[in-house]
């Protein structure tokens, strides 16, 4: 809506892997539960309000701050939509997505992380 009122370009369309989205399946479970009682949403909203933290979880929160780019809220020094958007920028569109650049995979019943591989150019590949 945003970028419709100020006459922005932008994309209408629907993102092709939103049907497999979690948020789906929320939605459609509040909607259902608002159907048999009315007053669900109130009830979830205030239940989010009445969530009392215990002082060691809060002390294991990480401490919220600004994105060195962007200036929006982050934990971190650089905000994951910065990170994505440079990775992409960059052509490495997986940079932001795992831990610290790693990619997961499963090997038996454990998990390991591998760290991605960089590419580097060979020199005859190269035209000068």
């Amino acid at each position: 809506m945003y970028a419709y009122f100020l006459k922005l370009d932008y994309f209408s369309t629907e993102c092709t892997y939103s049907p497999e989205a979690f948020r789906g399946t929320a939605r459609s479970l509040i909607k259902d539960l608002e159907a048999l009682r009315p007053s669900s949403i109130l009830d979830i909203i205030r239940s989010g309000e009445d969530f009392v933290l215990k002082g060691d979880v809060v002390e294991k929160l990480p401490e919220q701050g600004t994105c060195e780019r962007c200036g929006y809220m982050s934990s971190r020094s650089v905000c994951k939509a910065c990170v994505l958007v440079e990775g992409l920028e960059r052509g490495l569109p997986r940079l932001g997505i795992g831990d610290k650049g790693e990619r997961r995979v499963r090997k038996g019943d454990e998990e390991a992380h591998v760290r991605p591989k960089k590419v580097v150019p060979s020199a005859a590949l190269i035209d000068f």
